[in-house]
């Protein structure tokens, strides 16, 4: 039989963690600092708790006291609508607590009135109320089966009632269907329309007070038509101010003879070509 031999492992000298080694002990836990800590945060939670319902407290006392009741309202930039009108639109009413009012949901209402572009409303503690607006300023009146306010925006308003005044530029040529069909090309004619109205206001030889109507073309542009007369004077799509200035350069000689005039064509560059009836 064969002997079996054992064979020992060579020593390495190599002893494993923590053998022979004496374990470190764990501090104490400073119990007077975890208390300290503890003490702050909680201090700090009371404290915000104190303070938040402080001011829940005093909002509350505020929106119930009686020395918050409106007494005054006062309405800036109206010259259409009177300051009744506005406060009426408003819906404020005297004696209300001045916390109670949405001041952002009655601006937004106000904007939907007719006559007024825009509105905010605040607040001049204890009693106050300030009620600011910008008009709309009526550029010209557009024909459109009814007539309607248009404002230098290009916006239509609102349609005319008994008593609106009619001393304002009409314009013609845009049909319902136009506007509903295509709103955009619309709005941009109507925007035309007020930039060719102010560049006439600025005239003295051939101005708005000689001008009777303006005609919209989608396919030509604008055409005018004289106060007296009725000539048609086409000034096209663009270029408005150059082709006024040509104008007038001969329009004190052809005034006189407006009676016998077919129309006036602006469209050509630096010239102004005019036919008579009789040609």
């Amino acid at each position: 039989m064969r002997e079996r031999k054992s064979v020992a492992a060579p020593a390495t000298g190599i002893r494993r963690k923590g053998q022979g080694a004496n374990r470190r002990r764990k501090a104490p836990r400073d119990w007077k600092k975890v208390l300290s800590r503890l003490f702050r945060g909680l201090l700090m939670v009371v404290c915000a708790v104190l303070l938040t319902a402080g001011v829940v407290l005093l909002v509350h006392l505020l929106s119930v006291s009686e020395h918050f009741r409106v007494d005054q309202i006062r309405v800036e930039g109206n010259h259409h609508l009177s300051q009744d009108e506005v406060i009426a639109l408003s819906d404020i009413r005297q004696g209300t607590r001045t916390f109670d009012l949405n001041l952002e949901l009655i601006g937004q209402k106000l904007a939907e009135t007719d006559w007024i572009a825009a509105a905010s409303v605040e607040r001049q503690l204890p009693r106050g109320i300030v009620i600011r607006i910008r008009e709309r300023q009526v550029a010209y009146i557009l024909n459109l089966d009814f007539l309607y306010y248009v404002d230098q925006d290009g916006t239509i308003f609102k349609v005319l009632q008994q008593g609106d005044g009619l001393d304002y530029p009409l314009v013609s040529g845009l049909s319902r269907e136009q506007l509903l069909e295509q709103p955009e090309p619309s709005r941009q004619w109507l925007q035309q329309v007020a930039a060719l109205l102010e560049v006439l206001r600025s005239r003295s030889i051939f101005g708005l007070d000689e001008v009777g109507q303006v005609r919209i073309d989608f396919e030509n542009g604008l055409e005018l038509y004289t106060r007296h007369y009725g000539v048609p004077v086409r000034i096209g799509k663009k270029d408005y101010a150059s082709k006024i200035d040509h104008l007038e350069q001969i329009y004190p000689r052809l005034q006189p003879r407006l009676a016998t005039l077919a129309y006036i064509d602006l469209n050509v560059p630096e010239k102004v070509i005019v036919k008579y009836m009789m040609e």
